[in-house]
């Protein structure tokens, strides 16, 4: 597949007058002319957002400061507005869709003072969220040392946010109010406003010329929130900063199906994309770490006979890709130096091995092996010459500029070589993948890998759930699904056992790296049924239904078929599902779900919940009911089933 977008850009309205331009305020619309975003200028400049002539975002304050300038927009006065449209589909090989559209009405409004001073701020405005962001003209050097730029949530509002942690790694649960919160708050939070419209604040197109942001309660009882750089950035004049981004929606499927966050990133820096083909794969570590713990008490990469087992488990699958953590393969604590583990004879066997297979393999490495030009040079070199296809970067553990900047120069040095990557230890993305389509997906995530122990937390149903409303909404996420051993360190897995299989439908993520094993993968055929031939790259996305706290169902189309799972919380419930998206007439498939515990059990934990498989009809003319126990989930596939 070669990178070819069909892009329209039409530039209409152009250079307002003076006078005309110094009006203040200034707004644009939407295509569907539903959202406005209007921005005021003045001594304390905000932004609102509106959507179907009712208010919903407050006004909040925007602007920024460098060091050079001081506060912008400040005393500048408007010199011209410019109105524009975008309008350009693009491909991409990982993500919610193959095909995009980028569609969105733009306004920039430029300051300029009798000295020579320059500034604008970009206004766009899509059918499901705006997005605003800072010009800075000139030349030099210039460093930003903090934004006025803020969002109040109204009073009464619902929000589910995750403490701000360095690798991302924190639960998202509801709070009510800020009262009390002293952390900073990691992107995204969700909320739902009284007006009962739901708004996702995040920011898209960081990178190396800027640090990542979160979020910091500066006045509770307001619901001000403040956007907090990670440091100060430094780049060349002019400058454009990342775009700070709020999705507003009246309905939950525009903010899950939404590539919003994508469109606003640049294009793909690489030309030739067909090379890049992620997939399904499996990640033995999961079920077997270096230090012998897991449930296959072994370390699961640390032999060749034993990773060729699960070279065949991922050719038995249908699955085209396996992790090997080669830099844990000798027991050496986080990988260790690399002249420790590069010279180990039967690496460049097992992707031998595999390759014949069919299965592509991907490596594990900390970032501090990589982190400088001649490091990567000779790494990344390495796993050329030993067959790998791809690599995982671990703990990067920052969002500050030097961090974003490594991002970009892991990526294009990847992409030179034809390797896929993944960034593990990791941030929430920004849309990173439009631009570097090798990416295959970051982590920023409590995964399965926390029933390890890794950390005061694992996941819970609940968790799980408020992942599809937050956390992947964002881009791919590495949250490595399918564990049905219980690693049990610190931590019981609550989940059944078909709320496990539904989850790498649910979930996206270009390696969808899987817990399976070749021992428990015996114990779970109906599993494997459901499973096999998984795609992780997909041509469009529905969220049929869903709340966060309590239930979501995600159906995902390759080609012809759809793949539909869900998973449930806390409540048994019974959902009536609209699947009128299929192609008309009666639909035959295989219904994945919880098997009734025995009946004289009292109680089953997860781990002994068996999957049933019965047959289904599905009529898309007519809701389809599915009972779903507590914790439990289900799964089927409808083949031929696209209009």
């Amino acid at each position: 597949m070669s990178f070819c977008p069909a892009v329209v850009f039409l530039w209409v309205a152009c250079a307002c007058c003076l006078a005309g331009a110094a009006q203040s305020p200034w707004s644009v619309s939407s295509p569907d002319g539903a959202l406005v975003l209007t921005a005021e200028g003045g001594a304390a400049p905000t932004l609102r957002v509106s959507r179907g002539g009712q208010p919903v975002v407050p006004p909040s304050p925007w602007g920024i400061t460098t060091r050079r300038q001081g506060p912008l927009p400040g005393g500048l006065q408007v010199a011209a507005s410019t109105r524009s449209v975008v309008d350009e589909t693009y491909v991409m090989p990982t993500g919610k869709r193959s095909r995009c559209r980028n569609h969105a009405n733009q306004l920039t409004v430029d300051f300029a003072s009798a000295e020579g001073v320059r500034f604008s701020v970009i206004l766009r405005a899509y059918d499901e969220g705006v997005a605003y962001r800072y010009h800075i003209h000139g030349s030099g050097e210039d460093t930003v040392t903090g934004e006025a730029s803020a969002f109040r949530i109204p009073a009464g509002s619902r929000c589910w946010s995750a403490p701000f942690s360095k690798s991302y790694e924190s639960i998202y649960q509801e709070n009510a109010g800020f009262a009390g919160i002293q952390h900073e708050i990691q992107l995204p939070l969700l909320c739902q406003f009284p007006g009962k419209q739901w708004v996702y604040l995040t920011e898209a197109s960081v990178d190396g010329t800027y640090a990542g942001s979160r979020l910091k309660v500066l006045d509770a009882a307001a619901g001000l929130l403040g956007l907090q750089l990670a440091d100060a950035p430094t780049a060349a004049l002019p400058w454009t900063t990342p775009w700070r981004v709020l999705l507003v929606v009246d309905d939950l499927r525009q903010l899950v199906e939404s590539t919003l966050i994508n469109n606003l990133n640049p294009p793909s820096a690489i030309a030739d994309t067909s090379w890049i083909k992620p997939g399904t794969a499996i990640f033995p570590w999961l079920t077997g770490t270096e230090g012998g713990g897991g449930p296959c008490h072994r370390n699961n990469n640390g032999s060749l006979e034993r990773m060729q087992e699960f070279v065949d488990l991922a050719a038995t699958m249908g699955w085209s890709w396996i992790e090997f953590d080669n830099a844990l393969a000798l027991d050496t604590p986080f990988g260790g130096a690399p002249e420790k583990w590069m010279d180990c004879p039967w690496f460049p066997q097992l992707t031998a091995y595999a390759g014949r297979k069919g299965i592509a393999v991907y490596g594990w490495d900390h970032v501090c092996n990589l982190d400088t030009p001649e490091k990567r040079q000779t790494q990344l070199d390495w796993y050329v010459a030993k067959g790998f296809k791809g690599i995982k970067v671990d703990f990067l553990d920052s969002d500050v500029q030097a961090r974003y900047r490594l991002r970009e120069d892991l990526a294009r040095d990847c992409a030179a070589r034809h390797l896929l990557i993944s960034y593990h230890g990791d941030i929430t993305p920004r849309g990173m993948q439009r631009t570097w389509p090798n990416i295959a997906t970051h982590e920023g995530v409590i995964g399965e890998e926390f029933y390890h122990g890794f950390g005061p937390f694992a996941p819970s149903p609940a968790y799980n759930v408020n992942l599809v409303f937050t956390r992947n909404v964002a881009g791919s996420m590495d949250y490595t699904p399918t564990t049905f051993d219980n690693p049990g360190k610190n931590h019981s897995r609550s989940t059944t056992n078909a709320h496990e299989i539904a989850l790498p439908v649910v979930f996206e993520s270009g390696w969808q790296a899987m817990g399976f094993n070749p021992e428990s993968i015996k114990l779970h055929p109906q599993a494997c049924a459901f499973l096999k031939d998984l795609p992780s790259t997909w041509d469009d996305v529905r969220l049929v239904a869903g709340q966060p706290n309590e239930f979501a169902v995600v159906a995902r189309r390759k080609g012809g078929d759809w793949w539909i799972g869900g998973i449930n919380a806390a409540s048994a419930r019974e959902l009536r599902l609209d699947l009128g998206f299929l192609a008309k007439g009666t639909h035959a498939c295989t219904l994945y779900h919880d098997a009734p515990p025995p009946a004289d059990s009292a109680a089953v934990a997860p781990l002994d919940t068996l999957i049933a498989a019965d047959p289904l009809t599905i009529d898309p003319a007519q809701p389809l009911v599915i009972a779903v126990p507590a914790n439990g989930g289900f799964g089927f596939r409808i083949v031929n089933g696209a209009q």
